[in-house]
């Protein structure tokens, strides 16, 4: 399947989960906005009845005013009349009880001239089968003879509307469940179709990178086989020197691609010995040092740990190295100028590498430890490789619980810093 059509999937989909989702959350409002409603006026309904029976045995008291909610779980009852806290207590548990409010509340008398609090109480909740009458007298507070309001407030109002939306709740909950199973299925799919893609690439390259020196080095046989007369001594060397190139270099692509299978394991199996890092890099140099000759290229190193010797898997670590190294040289356009620096650092030692080669832009710098995985370079394929020598790099290290960081700007080099403990 194309990008083009994944594309059109992946925005139809998203489009399609995504008005869903507002549909649900708008009727999910609406929803609690009309459970909302609804308990407001029960609760202004068992209010008013208490006002009234409040104001039924005051004398000479003032026709009752409105319940007014002051704020989203407040209500204002203004009596202006005298007011008995055991009374008030026994209605708002018999009015609540009546109209299935169950929820805890708090309760207030507030002076009627200028709402000071004079008593106030809290009801964890409202026992529906306890059956209270008005008469009953619960509480026994001293508050002075006057005029008083009382105001009730609902902490948990919001958590008992939505406990009484279980089947709206659940719903919405169950849809955010699939958008997020959505969007991590789609995650996994675009993943996937990249690695195929880097592995696409991967065999291409592998194909060429394989059949070059297959073919030189069948060339160069089949002229020594088929040779009429004997060749002349100068002859013979080149072609048997080309031989031997060629198969040195075919033996180091099947190595890089041998590494694959290290890659893939969850856990690379290390064999440790004591290990002194200081012999690998001169190891990984002398590897390297015809090519550095050929090009003329400079290697400065600054050994200064004064504990070089860790606990480390000799054949994997000289392959990190070396690969680090290799790629300093490779990616060299001009004469390669290679830095290699080490010192001890939090109970280990920290190797860092550095040239003075291309670089690597910022914007791909997370990426260059994926497998597969090759910085662009446009329509220019001056450098072949697999995209797996910083991914079998960064595994190595790790499975010494090491580190590895870039230091890099585009044409100005680029420097690696390992970071290596002394045992692990």
């Amino acid at each position: 399947m194309s990008r083009k059509k994944i594309r059109i999937i992946i925005v139809m989909a998203i489009v399609a989960l995504g008005g869903l989702l507002t549909v649900q959350l708008l009727w999910l409002n609406k929803a609690f906005k009309s459970e909302e409603k609804e308990f407001n006026l029960s609760v202004q309904v068992a209010l008013s009845n208490a006002v009234q029976q409040l104001l039924g045995k005051a004398q000479g008291a003032a026709p009752s005013k409105p319940i007014r909610q002051i704020a989203s779980s407040s209500f204002l009852a203004e009596v202006n009349a005298p007011v008995r806290a055991q009374e008030l207590d026994t209605l708002l548990k018999y009015e609540f009880a009546r109209r299935h409010i169950t929820i805890p509340y708090e309760y207030g008398i507030l002076k009627a001239e200028d709402d000071t609090l004079v008593f106030g109480n809290y009801v964890p909740a409202t026992i529906k089968e306890k059956k209270l009458h008005p008469d009953q007298a619960v509480l026994t507070p001293n508050v002075p003879a006057g005029h008083y309001n009382f105001v009730v407030v609902f902490p948990s109002k919001t958590t008992y509307i939505f406990s009484e939306m279980q089947l709206w709740v659940f719903s919405t909950v169950a849809l955010l469940v699939v958008v997020v199973f959505f969007g991590y299925t789609l995650y996994s799919i675009l993943q996937e179709k990249r690695l195929t893609e880097l592995k696409a690439d991967f065999i291409n390259n592998m194909t060429h990178e394989l059949q070059t020196p297959i073919t030189n080095i069948a060339i160069a046989s089949e002229i020594l086989k088929n040779a009429d007369t004997p060749l002349p001594l100068a002859k013979t060397k080149r072609y048997h020197d080309i031989i031997f190139q060629e198969n040195e270099r075919l033996k180091e692509q099947v190595e890089r691609v041998l590494q694959i299978a290290e890659l893939e394991k969850k856990k690379m199996a290390l064999t440790k010995t004591k290990t002194n890092v200081h012999q690998l890099l001169e190891e990984s140099l002398r590897r390297l040092s015809l090519r550095l000759q050929k090009r003329a290229g400079q290697v400065t190193c600054h050994l200064q740990a004064t504990q070089a010797v860790i606990q480390a898997d000799n054949l994997h670590l000289t392959n990190a190295l070396f690969n680090l190294l290799d790629n300093a040289e490779k990616y060299s356009p001009q004469v390669p100028e290679i830095k290699i620096s080490t010192r001890n650092y939090h109970q280990g030692i920290l190797i860092s590498i550095a040239d003075k080669g291309s670089g690597i832009r910022q914007e791909v710098q997370s990426r260059i430890f994926d497998t597969f995985y090759r910085v662009p370079t446009g329509n220019i394929h001056n450098v072949r490789g697999f995209g797996l020598g910083l991914s079998y790099v960064k595994t190595v290290i790790q499975a010494h619980q090491g580190t590895i960081q870039i230091k890099s700007q585009e044409n100005q080099g680029s420097c690696f810093e390992l970071y290596l403990p002394f045992s692990a």
